[in-house]
Formats: structure tokens, C-alpha cells, sequence
């Protein structure tokens, strides 16, 4: 069986789609990647046999690589998972010019994957392609392209919302969009019918955690579930599990979208930068609001007896909080359902599991856990990591006294298995000419391809050992290490503060027994550090 692998890479953005309305041609959907990719794969004798994955990031910028599909690929690269990537261009890859620019010539061939743009006759087997101005160029002008594309995408969707477009991806629950104009809203019967039940009840007094009980009881199919039924094509949910159930939450941002009264809204957030994936709310008043831009599902009136109410229910549930401020805000999770558990502020403050008075579908935390039960317990255990940090920390330093002497002869051997790396893929670019002159028959290509392929994944092992030694080790001969640098400096502290919190603390998880699973930050290069130190190899 063949162990070469291809990573075919397709990514199409919102910008390009916005573009495309315009008259742009359809060279850019994914359908059309696809076929270009798996076309020119099966042009090619050299890749017969071979294993092939795709990655597809449908939707996403690429003026940066926070996307999922890129990201679990390029982990897979870091892994040797994959000795080949192919892309329609470079543009597809990404439009970052710097970071393109280092992954084709510095991260690729240093792990000895193979890449290749195909519209824009790249291929990193010839060195040539791989420095060339052509290459670097076209590079820059994706970039810069990006940057200009983005910023007329951005005019055009400001100019559609002042009309009252609707331009968001998915339509809210209880409104379709339009067969024929995809920006405009039309009501879903089934799902506007829950949409006014929910306004009717709240308009009558009932709290929320009262609505989302009743929902649930009935079994009335989330927002979630229901687009899912409904053949929604999205792929992500923020939600912690794939079945979820009717919150509070979810009642309340259903009570607080005007969109339910008829208005478009546009601009509630924006990005910090092009390209980048953090967003920051906007000031209401520089929101833009169209009225009357489709059918409501509720009246102004039954909106606003709606707010009236909320603001009723918020004056008598001022105790349960999950606001920003408190030292673990979002950080207490039910081990049962995974959600955040409520902070009560009471006398002596705690946190409790809400989905019990929700649904009887989940075996949660029914009591209370004191959050000063927690800090302590989280003090506790950071004095551990700290000791441990410093523990591990000696151990290293204690090995680096014995490692001094060979650093040097460690780096040169990096270096010559990185150059073994670069000749035994040049080896297997010559056998290819060879065996596309016909000085080598299919077979007998196949086979010594394998056996090169054998050795250059070897060398490739031995390599990721040695820069595992030298990881941890500043220049000057100390250690580098998050996991150390973080705790080491808690180990006598004897208070919780929240930049302490902020720093080192993922989450606590609790479960029914009220038994916790504290779960810590940096624990990737604690494990970098293990390694380095011989602790858990296998």
C-alpha cells in the first residue's frame, strides 16, 4: 500500500462569494477547486496509489490561518501525516503574504513536505519556484488584493444595509430566506408559531427559566435542532454538545432581537482588523437600523411587553450572576450537561448547575458548591503545579548540566538530517524523471519511491527528536518554558487573585459526587517539557 499522502487544501471566503454576485466567474467555488485538484492528481503517475485527504475551509478569510480546516492540516504536517499539499493557488492557501511566504520556503521544506499551486505553476520539488520573484510577487499582490477586496465588500454590504438588506449567513429562528432573494427574510410558520408562544408567555409573566422548562417538557426542538432538521447547511453551533436542550439563555436572546418586530439591524459588531477573526461590539447608536424590511412575527407592543417584563425579572434575579468581573466567570462547568454553572450572590457566594430546573434529561450537580471552596481547592493545587514546575524545571537543569557539552554536536546533526532530508527529496524528484523518460518502469518507480519515502520519513523522525532536545533552551543556555515561567511564581502565594486566575487557569469541571477535575493552562508545554526530560517517552 502506497504511504504517500496528498492534503488537497480548498478555501473559499465570504468576500469572494460577495464578489461573485457581482459577475465574478465561478473559478473560485469549492466544486470547481475540487475538480481542478483532483484532475491534475490524476494527470500525474507519480501520485498513483497515493492516499488522499481533503481539507476544506468554506466561508473563511485568508488573510489569516485561524481556520479549522488549515489548522488541522497543518497539524497533521507537523505529525508527517502529510507528504504533499495541493491547492488551485496560492491564493487559496492564504493571503497573508509574510506567513505564505514562510511556510513555502522555510516550514515546508524543513519537514519535508512537498507543495503545490497549481494555476500558479508552483511546485517546491524546483527550488527555483519556491525563491523566485514570481513567486514572491504574486504573493504580495494576493495580499494586497485581500485588503483591497475586503474593504469595497465591506462598502458594498454598508450601502445593502442601509436599504434594509439582511446579509447575515443564516437567517434567525423563525424566519427563512427568500427562495428567490437571499436577502430578504420571509417567516417559517412552525418556528415563528415557538417565536410568538415564547413573547406570548413572557408577556404573562412567566420567568424564563419557567419558558424553558415548558419548552423542553413538550420537547419543542431547539433553534439549533430545528435549523439542523430543517437542512441547514451550517457546520458550527456554539453549543457544548450536539443535542442541546431549551436554556434561559436562549429565551431571552429570542426576547431581546428586535428583528422579531420587523427591523433589519446591521453592524452590532466589527472586525478589529481585515483578515482578523476578533470582533468588538459596536455602540447602539452607530448600529444600522431599516424598519418595516419584512413581516414581523410580534408587534412593537408585544416587544416591549416583553422588555417590560425582563426587566421585571431581572430586579427579583439579581443574585444569580455570570457577569464579567468575578474571578471565575465562565470557568465553573457541570461535568454532566457542560454547561457554566450560575455564581449566586449570596453571603457566602456559590455555584450551582441550572439545567436541573430546565430538563430532567440530564443527572447534573443538584446542590450548591461554595466558590470559596473552589478558590481554596484551586489554591491548593496551583501551590502543587508550581512545586512541580520547579521540580521539573531542577530535573532539566540538571540534565542541560550533563547535554552542555554535546549542545553544539546535537545542532550539527540537526543540521546534516535536515540536509539527508533535502537530498533524499531531490532523490525522489530525480526518480520521477527518470520513470516520466522512461528510464523506469511503473513499477519499478513504485518501489524505490517507497524505499526512499521509508528513509526520508525516518530522517524525519530523528529530526523532531533533536528539536525536541533543543526546544526548551534559550540561547544562553536556560531554560524556555511556559509551563515553568507561569507557575513557578505562584508557589508561595497565598491568595487567588483574577490576573493569577486569567493566567493559569483553564477550567473546573465538577461533577455529581462534587469531585473536580481542575484543568490548567500550558499543559502542551509541560508535556514538551516531560519529553525533553525523558519523563513519559514511549
Amino acid at each position: 500500500m502506497n504511504s504517500f499522502i496528498i492534503a488537497k487544501y480548498l478555501r473559499i471566503s465570504a468576500e469572494d462569494a460577495d464578489i461573485r454576485e457581482c459577475g465574478k466567474a465561478e473559478s473560485d467555488s469549492i466544486g470547481n477547486q475540487r475538480n481542478l485538484i483532483d484532475e491534475f492528481i490524476n494527470r500525474k503517475p507519480e501520485f498513483a496509489g497515493a492516499n488522499i485527504l481533503e481539507f476544506c475551509d468554506d466561508g473563511w478569510s485568508g488573510k489569516n490561518f485561524e481556520r479549522p480546516a488549515v489548522i488541522k492540516m497543518l497539524e497533521q504536517v507537523r505529525c508527517g501525516g502529510v507528504n504533499c499539499i495541493i491547492v488551485k493557488d496560492l491564493s487559496r492557501f492564504g493571503r497573508d503574504y509574510l506567513t505564505v511566504g514562510n511556510y513555502i520556503s522555510r516550514v515546508f521544506p524543513f519537514l519535508g513536505v512537498r507543495f503545490i499551486a497549481i494555476n500558479d505553476g508552483l511546485d517546491s520539488m524546483n527550488a527555483m519556484d519556491v525563491d523566485s520573484l514570481e513567486t514572491s510577487f504574486k504573493t504580495l499582490l494576493y495580499d494586497l488584493y485581500s485588503r483591497d477586496l475586503s474593504h469595497k465588500v465591506r462598502s458594498a454590504k454598508l450601502f445593502k444595509a442601509k436599504k434594509g438588506d439582511f446579509l447575515s449567513p443564516f437567517a434567525p429562528y423563525g424566519y427563512a430566506k427568500a427562495v428567490d432573494n437571499k436577502n430578504q427574510l420571509v417567516i417559517d410558520p412552525e418556528a415563528a408559531k415557538v417565536v410568538h408562544r415564547i413573547f406570548k408567555m413572557a408577556a404573562d409573566g412567566i420567568c424564563l427559566v419557567q419558558i424553558a422548562r415548558i419548552l423542553n417538557d413538550e420537547q419543542v426542538s431547539t433553534p439549533m435542532m430545528y435549523k439542523r432538521k430543517s437542512g441547514c447547511s451550517r457546520s458550527e453551533w456554539p453549543c457544548v454538545s450536539r443535542d442541546n436542550f431549551w436554556t434561559d439563555d436562549t429565551v431571552v436572546k429570542i426576547l431581546r432581537d428586535e428583528r422579531y418586530t420587523g427591523r433589519t439591524i446591521y453592524g452590532k459588531r466589527t472586525r478589529v482588523e481585515v483578515g482578523k477573526n476578533q470582533v468588538v461590539s459596536v455602540q447602539k447608536s452607530d448600529w444600522i437600523v431599516a424598519e418595516n424590511t419584512h413581516k414581523g412575527i410580534v408587534s412593537k407592543e408585544e416587544f416591549a411587553l416583553a422588555q417590560e417584563q425582563l426587566r421585571e425579572c431581572s430586579e427579583h434575579s439579581t443574585a444569580i450572576s455570570s457577569r464579567k468581573g468575578t474571578m471565575l466567570y465562565k470557568k465553573v462547568r457541570c461535568g454532566v450537561c457542560g454547561h457554566v454553572m450560575k455564581r449566586v450572590n449570596a453571603k457566602q457566594p456559590y455555584y450551582i448547575c441550572n439545567t436541573p430546573r430546565l430538563t430532567d434529561a440530564y443527572s447534573c450537580v443538584e446542590g450548591h458548591i461554595l466558590e470559596s471552596d473552589l478558590t481554596e481547592t484551586v489554591l491548593t493545587e496551583l501551590h502543587m503545579q508550581a512545586l512541580y514546575a520547579i521540580e521539573i524545571s531542577h530535573i532539566w537543569e540538571e540534565r542541560q548540566q550533563n547535554r552542555k557539552s554535546d549542545t553544539n554536536v546535537t545542532a550539527k546533526m540537526l543540521s546534516n538530517l535536515k540536509e539527508s532530508c533535502t537530498k533524499l527529496e531531490s532523490s525522489i524528484q530525480e526518480l520521477y524523471e527518470k520513470f516520466a523518460f522512461g528510464e523506469l518502469d511503473k513499477d519499478g518507480y513504485l518501489n524505490a519511491k517507497n524505499i526512499l519515502v521509508k528513509k526520508r520519513d525516518a530522517v524525519s523522525i530523528q529530526v523532531e527528536k533533536l528539536e525536541a532536545k533543543l526546544k526548551n533552551i534559550n540561547a544562553d543556555g536556560t531554560l524556555e518554558n511556559q509551563f515553568a515561567d507561569h507557575f513557578k511564581q505562584y508557589s508561595e502565594i497565598e491568595e487567588l487573585t483574577a490576573e493569577i486566575v486569567a493566567d493559569v487557569l483553564d477550567g473546573i469541571v465538577v461533577y455529581p459526587d462534587y469531585s473536580l477535575n481542575i484543568i490548567w493552562n500550558y499543559q502542551e508545554d509541560l508535556r514538551q517539557l516531560l519529553v525533553d526530560v525523558g519523563v513519559g517517552e514511549k
